[in-house]
């Protein structure tokens, strides 16, 4: 019999991951304003801790998206090198990375921004201490796609 082990950075990549998607999920039901969607418990538990009434859409839209950004313990883009958006003048960036944590283990969401800044591909990258960047597979690429576009990459 084989055993599997899961690393420290493996299971904050996958809980990141859910978490990514849950958020995203809710996000789309308060969209569509609650018509036509079953949910995952995890949405679920989103809309409800934000105090989902079936009327307030827009209060927790906006309340899932504040919650998106606080996750983010860093935002840089790439031109030719890492640098602040908020900083730079002449900003034409073509990448950009989310850092989710730190240490061991550390995540981040790394891409590439189309030329209006936003992001059009993600990836979920996790690390561990000696360890190489390593992608995460198991995430919905919508939902990265949408939690990447929370942010403020320039232009």
């Amino acid at each position: 019999m084989t055993t599997t082990t899961t690393t420290h950075a493996e299971q904050n990549a996958q809980g990141h991951a859910l978490a990514i998607a849950a958020a995203y999920e809710a996000h789309q039901f308060c969209m569509e304003e609650g018509e036509g969607r079953h949910l995952t418990r995890e949405a679920k538990a989103i809309l409800k801790e934000l105090g989902y009434d079936g009327t307030n859409h827009d209060d927790v839209l906006e309340a899932i998206e504040e919650q998106g950004r606080e996750q983010a313990l860093s935002v840089g883009v790439r031109c030719s090198e890492w640098q602040d958006p908020c900083e730079s003048q002449d900003l034409s960036p073509d990448e950009f990375q989310i850092l989710l944590s730190t240490g061991g283990p550390a995540l981040r969401i790394v891409g590439e921004l189309n030329a209006h800044c936003e992001p059009c591909r993600a990836r979920l990258q996790h690390q561990d201490w000696g360890t190489p960047w390593t992608e995460w597979l198991d995430v919905d690429h919508d939902a990265l796609i949408w939690f990447a576009g929370l942010f403020w990459f320039g232009a």
